[in-house]
């Protein structure tokens, strides 16, 4: 078993066929074949099943798989790391985040890598947290940044705390619910709400109104564009839950006003995720600290 019939092996497992993988590859599908051949004698199992349909991976290839990956990328990252010691070419560094963080953390944190790491590309992918760190477990990202839930999977995943944060009720500054100044939480039942893509959000968002057993509000959007969000809580007499750190400029300048009703203001780690016996690089380890130093300030 070499890394390039694993590489092949993970390919063909990708696209799902092996005339689309040998197109990728730019081999031959008979090299392709044979390649997926010797790797399935060398391990005494076999990876694929055909039907009509096309192939799918047998148990045995569902299995290696995930280990197919880590292997491929610790491979890639140590080559990387060592071709930019010795000729300090370009590393990457990919990370997959909620969308919160986008805006205002990671710039900071990837313009103080720049400064100390000018050679480190940053590759930032956004998208469901729990896909995230699923990627993360197979080597497909390096690190994932977001908030640990309490009933979070850890399995196989190691997490740095870089702070731990709460969340606030948001509404804009001339929201007419603010007319006879603070509302109550059954005023804002009344509200559409933005509620956000995230199952740990949203379920919290919901006990916050059954512990009170008030009706559920209606929701007028739900997104994980933080941005979106953003822009509609300036814009339109929607009301969210967030953590209000992620709002703290326009909270400051006075154009989003933020109601704690005590419920609303849990806490949560706020850190990065990796995988458990991945090492770390040089530039990751300066990724985390200015990561670090920028949550906790």
């Amino acid at each position: 078993m070499d890394i390039r019939q694993l590489r092949r092996f993970v390919t063909v497992a990708d696209l799902g066929s092996f005339n689309k993988a040998s197109e990728a590859l730019a081999i031959s599908q008979p090299s392709l074949s044979r390649s997926i051949q010797m790797l399935e004698d060398a391990l005494d199992i076999k990876l694929f099943e055909r039907s009509s349909r096309g192939i799918y991976l047998t148990a045995q290839g569902e299995e290696l798989l995930p280990h197919a990956r880590i292997i491929m990328t610790e491979r890639d990252r140590a080559l990387a790391t060592i071709n930019s010691l010795r000729n300090r070419r370009e590393e990457k560094l990919t990370l997959g985040t909620e969308s919160m963080f986008t805006v205002n953390r990671l710039p900071v944190a990837i313009s103080m890598l720049a400064i100390s790491d000018p050679n480190v590309q940053v590759i930032v992918k956004e998208g469901s947290f729990h896909e995230l760190l699923e990627r993360v477990r197979e080597g497909r990202l390096q690190m994932a940044l977001g908030s640990k839930a309490p009933d979070l999977d850890m399995n196989g995943l190691t997490f740095e705390e870089l702070s731990v944060e709460g969340a606030s009720i948001l509404l804009r500054a001339n929201h007419p619910l603010l007319k006879n100044g603070k509302p109550s939480l059954k005023d804002l039942t009344r509200a559409r709400w933005i509620v956000p893509d995230n199952p740990v959000m949203y379920k919290r968002w919901e006990q916050l109104f059954n512990m009170h057993n008030l009706p559920r509000p209606q929701i007028g959007l739900r997104t994980s564009s933080f941005l979106l969000m953003k822009g509609c809580l300036l814009n339109c007499d929607l009301v969210s839950m967030g953590n209000h750190r992620e709002y703290a400029d326009e909270i400051n300048a006075g154009e989003l006003i933020k109601i704690d009703f005590g419920e609303t203001a849990y806490m949560r780690p706020v850190g990065l995720f990796w995988r458990a016996e991945a090492l770390l690089s040089r530039s990751e380890k300066t990724f985390i600290a200015a990561l670090k130093k920028i949550s906790q300030s």
